[in-house]
């Protein structure tokens, strides 16, 4: 079997766990949440505001110890001892995690403005130390190819958050007065999201404990110093992409200039479409989860110049079919969420094209990860976040939330075009620059087109026309690499 074959079916399996089930959960928090919750976007904002800052502190107390066991447990007589040290100061990062949540969680609520709500911070303690804990058996199967058992977990965890959170939101409420008449009443509906989150993450917590198989509390002390230094940078890689990608809701927060409920609605019909376009996330997830082990297993300088050029080729084109399908399906919102989050549509392909960006960095960053010059991806992302914040503090006073989404897309473009021009010269891979171009110009084009004509044609005539470009971007996707898809799809190994 071929190495980009072996990649690609993984990257599959790896999407069943995290993009089917991700859209599942999509459309039942998402799409639910915003159809129940009507005309309060100002909760939908807060939901997106505290699932933000989740998204830092679950880097900050992860240490991101997950990618350290990559690069010190890839050797089969080294992953017990590698495991081990990974886990235990994580365990200890999660009981502080819960400890502040415990004593803290009104101190915290007043400082961040929800005085009234401290018990979403108590709750989130809980959660983020069990999702910390998790993420480092996860790594270890990714590190040992177990991609099936992965997903498994992975299904699993969004299953049962689906199934806790229809069962708070449509079936409590019908059925208060009988079968769930023990069920307390909360002040929001969010408070069950969050609820069912906690349930779910704390089983997968328990679920996840056979692959501690082997564990002890041992820690090598000259093996954890060397996964220090090692993953420090990517601390701050971590907590400056959740900065970038997730932290909109915060600075539109404090920056709109409207009060904190009109900031906090217009956040709300924000996040709705940035939603939409993290359904592309979700694929680009899927291929790093694949991508890590994979580049740290065949990182030779043979491989690298066989490999690494044509899989980053070869996400761009499957990338820009995930985008151009998600984007030229946008209307379809219009049957089945109500109007109040549709006003931020418009943004759409400015975020698909941002988040493409990101995979692709994702793809021409990784040689500063295999060459353990791991502060170079600190300087990127700290160049990405500075981006953000001055764009950001510039321009949402002046043009509303439309510039969270262009600060996005020119923070990962930045990091994209310097990632490529140093790695060049430190850690040279032969990537396809001229036709990798070409398809990001080909699906650009795609999406200016059909923006265009939403507001000049009939609805008939627009979707007659989007099939048709949807058709000719399938046919050059094909005819770009005919002779590599034909390897992947073929069924001899």
């Amino acid at each position: 079997m071929s190495l980009i074959k072996k990649f690609a079916g993984q990257a599959v399996i790896y999407g069943v766990g995290s993009i089917l089930s991700r859209v599942v959960y999509f459309l039942l928090v998402s799409l639910l949440l915003a159809n129940l919750l009507g005309e309060k976007t100002l909760d939908f904002g807060t939901f997106a505001f505290f699932y933000a800052y989740a998204s830092v502190f679950i880097t900050l107390f992860s240490f991101r110890f997950d990618t350290a066991l990559f690069r010190y447990g890839n050797k089969k007589e080294q992953l017990d001892q590698a495991f081990n040290t990974a886990l235990v100061p994580v365990i200890g990062s999660a009981l502080i995690l819960v400890v502040i949540g415990l004593t803290c969680s009104q101190l915290i609520a007043d400082w961040i403005d929800y005085p009234d709500d401290s018990r979403y911070v108590m709750w989130f303690a809980f959660i983020l130390a069990f999702d910390v804990i998790n993420l480092i058996p996860f790594a270890k199967l990714r590190l040992t190819d177990r991609a099936k058992e992965f997903a498994i977990y992975k299904i699993f965890n969004v299953t049962l958050s689906s199934i806790l959170i229809l069962i708070f939101l449509v079936l409590v409420p019908k059925y208060r007065d009988g079968l769930f008449s023990f069920m307390p009443i909360l002040p929001s509906l969010i408070d069950w999201v969050f609820i069912a989150n906690l349930i779910a993450s704390g089983l997968l917590f328990l679920g996840l404990l056979p692959v501690w198989k082997g564990f002890k509390f041992q820690v090598d002390g000259a093996l954890l110093r060397k996964m220090t230094y090692y993953v420090l940078p990517l601390v701050i890689v971590g907590v400056a992409n959740g900065i970038i990608q997730f932290f909109a809701v915060p600075l539109q927060k404090e920056f709109l200039g409207g009060t904190h409920d009109s900031n906090m609605s217009a956040s709300g019909v924000y996040d709705f479409t940035r939603r939409i376009a993290s359904l592309f996330v979700m694929f680009t997830t899927a291929f790093n989860y694949a991508a890590e082990p994979f580049f740290f297993n065949n990182s030779t300088l043979e491989d690298r110049n066989l490999l690494y050029g044509k899989i980053c080729r070869l996400f761009t084109l499957v990338g820009g079919l995930v985008i151009v399908g998600l984007f030229l399906s946008q209307d379809l919102l219009k049957y089945i969420v109500v109007s109040d989050y549709w006003e931020a549509i418009s943004l759409l392909p400015v975020l698909l094209v941002a988040y493409l960006l990101l995979g692709l960095y994702y793809n021409v960053s990784i040689w500063y990860k295999l060459s353990d010059r791991t502060w170079y991806g600190a300087f990127f992302s700290i160049i990405g976040v500075i981006i953000t914040l001055v764009v950001s503090i510039l321009f949402l006073p002046r043009i509303g939330y439309a510039a969270s989404a262009w600060a996005t897309l020119i923070s990962y473009f930045v990091m994209v075009v310097m990632a490529y021009l140093i790695g060049k010269k430190i850690y040279p891979i032969p990537y396809p620059t001229l036709k990798i171009g070409r398809d990001l110009l080909v699906i650009s084009v795609i999406l200016l087109v059909g923006h265009f004509l939403r507001g000049q044609v009939s609805i008939t005539v627009r979707y007659i026309c989007y099939i048709l470009m949807m058709i000719i971007f399938v046919v050059y996707v094909w005819k770009s690499e005919e002779q590599e898809w034909k390897k992947i799809l073929s069924r001899s190994t």
